[in-house]
């Protein structure tokens, strides 16, 4: 796969189409949950904290994710830093990966990235370093 290019755009399969609508409607169920959070959370309508927090008085790697959101929705960057450092990211990768999902459904196309293994690696090792970095500057730095 050498001669391969990178990146092809083709017809998307049925099993590309059917996910794309199942992550596209998680996706706007959580943007939407998560815009609407600073009105159900004084009225007791928020997941309560996860199995790991309960389990371990620590929070989990995601944790603080969702008010980073509600705080990303509201133009607050610092708040939302203060809750989860990589949040504004993930905030920002969310609507890109809506818009993707939603391409592939109007479109019938997808893009396929082909990338060495090694890139792959790169790329995987990158984002748990990150999400270790993240976690670390919660349970350190933030105090939690």
């Amino acid at each position: 796969m050498a001669n391969a290019a990178p990146l092809v755009v083709a017809p998307a399969s049925r099993l590309e189409r059917v996910a794309a609508a199942g992550l596209l409607a998680l996706a706007l169920a959580w943007l939407t949950y998560t815009r609407l959070y600073f009105l159900l959370h004084p009225r007791h309508l928020t997941f309560d904290p996860s199995a790991f927090m309960h389990l371990t008085g620590r929070p989990d790697p995601t944790c603080g994710l969702t008010r980073t959101f509600a705080w990303m929705w509201r133009g607050d960057l610092t708040r939302s830093v203060a809750v989860y450092p990589l949040g504004p990211i993930v905030f920002v990768a969310t609507f890109v990966l809506v818009a993707y999902w939603a391409a592939i459904l109007l479109s019938g196309r997808t893009v396929r990235f082909h990338l060495s293994q090694r890139v792959r690696r790169g790329v995987v090792t990158i984002a748990l370093v990150a999400l270790g970095l993240n976690w670390a500057s919660k349970l350190i730095w933030l105090g939690m």
